[in-house]
């Protein structure tokens, strides 16, 4: 009897092992699939574009700086477009036709009235503030010419996507400008000297760091000077993302002094921005080294080097990129990488529900195949349902030979149950209904044996009465 269990055991656990394979097949398709979605995600672009802005400005001399760093720490090319300034920027990052690009805060929402935050998504992310930028008017040498007097016909500044743009407008718009005519032409950084010197422009509007070539070029030369911003304290309190400051006297020429004495005026953060789908581990990258001191040192960042992380993350207009926020802020730093978690999450998805599918299959499959076997008891039950018979045609009130007959079916029985409960777990005692079935079946067929020998031993008694 064992030794027919045994086999059926056996039966029993191959039907289990032949769905085996199929589960380490969907296993092995996971971590595969895990493994190349990670280095989809994670991989870096084969190409890194940069957005500078126009040639010999200093947006484009700090992005062919980061190019350069970048090309010597990860051995990528690295290439950096020429634009017109701010908002091309902004718009090349916005359709993902660069990673980095330089920014000057406000310039959409001063020349289009919009900004990130009436969209679905914002335009780009914010990585570091680099350098404060000045805004800095200068008139010709010789000229009477003032902001707070509306007869300088003629004003200049950069390219009308440029910041400086936006800061002309902003500054157009302090002083009252509205119903008086302000011709506002479109002069580059290289051409401004020549356009002074020639009294074609009567006010340049320059926003820019103080170490731009033409700072120094305009003022050094005798060829222009500071003109005062109005009501400086005013015009700092109604844009968020100016701030009052100061330009030292002697900051560029000590004798003379140039400027003779401290110039009020304000200034706003150049900052650096990522495209939204910029990888992660660039980002981080890249927010490295622009945190590193000696690449500071190297582009004159003096402001970002003294004030560190909290100069670096003051008044961004975007929200800061994942990876730049690993790098300021390393104890927030996700295990897994942000890029791989979204990345992968219609692939996880999609493989979860496949192994539950599969495993939900595998158990069917399993059960299906126990069902179409006999079932472990049913041979017990069998023989139990033949000792039930036998009983039946012993009434119990016979001879000493019955009671004898009824006492081995009484000991079968008990056999039979040990026999049975002996195959089985506790768990499955617990979980299969058919072993309580048997186990109930037992008691009453023992209850009716020793009724019957009960009755049999009062007979007994009796006619020995």
């Amino acid at each position: 009897m064992s030794r027919t269990a045994a086999m059926e055991d056996q039966q029993r656990l191959s039907a289990e092992d032949h769905s085996l394979p199929w589960f380490m097949i969907v296993v092995f398709l996971l971590a595969v699939s895990i493994v190349a979605a990670y280095w989809w995600k994670t991989s870096l672009p084969a190409v890194v574009r940069i957005a500078g802005g126009p040639a010999n400005g200093r947006y484009a001399a700090l992005a062919n700086g980061l190019a350069q760093a970048l090309r010597t720490r990860l051995a990528i090319n690295v290439e950096v477009s020429e634009t017109v300034g701010s908002l091309e920027n902004l718009q090349q990052l916005e359709t993902s036709q660069v990673h980095f690009a330089l920014y000057q805060p406000d310039t959409r929402e001063i020349l289009e009235g919009r900004d990130g935050s009436s969209r679905d998504e914002e335009p780009a992310a914010f990585v570091s503030n680099l350098y404060p930028e000045f805004l800095v008017p200068v008139a010709p040498k010789n000229s009477s010419a003032a902001l707070d007097r509306i007869d300088n016909r003629i004003w200049c500044c950069n390219d009308r996507l440029s910041g400086d743009f936006a800061v002309t407008q902003l500054l157009l718009r302090h002083i009252g400008s509205e119903g008086k005519t302000v011709n506002v032409e479109h002069v580059s950084y290289a051409d401004l000297p020549k356009q002074i010197a020639a009294g074609h422009v009567e006010v340049g509007i320059i926003c820019c760091g103080l170490q731009a070539t033409v700072l120094k070029d305009l003022l050094t030369s005798s060829l222009a000077r500071l003109v005062d911003v109005p009501s400086v304290d005013a015009l700092a309190r109604r844009n968020t993302s100016l701030s009052r400051d100061v330009i030292p006297a002697g900051y560029f020429q000590v004798a003379p002094a140039i400027p003779p004495v401290d110039f009020q005026t304000v200034s706003l953060h150049a900052q650096l921005l990522a495209s939204n789908d910029a990888p992660v581990g660039l980002v981080e990258e890249v927010t490295r080294i622009v945190t590193d001191a000696r690449f500071q040192r190297r582009h004159g960042l003096t402001e970002l080097f003294e004030g560190g992380t909290t100069y670096a993350t003051q008044r961004p207009e975007f929200g800061m990129h994942d990876g730049a926020a690993h790098v300021f802020y390393p104890d927030l730093k996700p295990f897994i990488n942000p890029d791989f978690v979204e990345g992968t999450e219609g692939i996880r998805s999609f493989l979860v529900s496949l192994i539950a599918a599969a495993w939900l299959l595998r158990r069917w499959w399993t059960r299906r195949l126990i069902r179409s076997q006999e079932h472990r008891l049913d041979r017990y039950i069998r023989q139990l349902l033949e000792l039930e018979r036998q009983q039946m045609e012993v009434d119990g009130e016979g001879n000493t030979e019955e009671s004898q007959r009824l006492q081995t079916m009484l000991d079968d029985v008990t056999i039979l149950r040990q026999e049975a409960l002996s195959e089985f777990t506790a768990h499955e005692l617990n979980e299969d209904r058919a072993v309580d079935c048997f186990v109930q079946m037992c008691h009453a067929l023992s209850d009716k044996i020793n009724a019957k020998l009960t009755r049999h031993s009062l007979n007994a008694l009796r006619q020995q009465m």
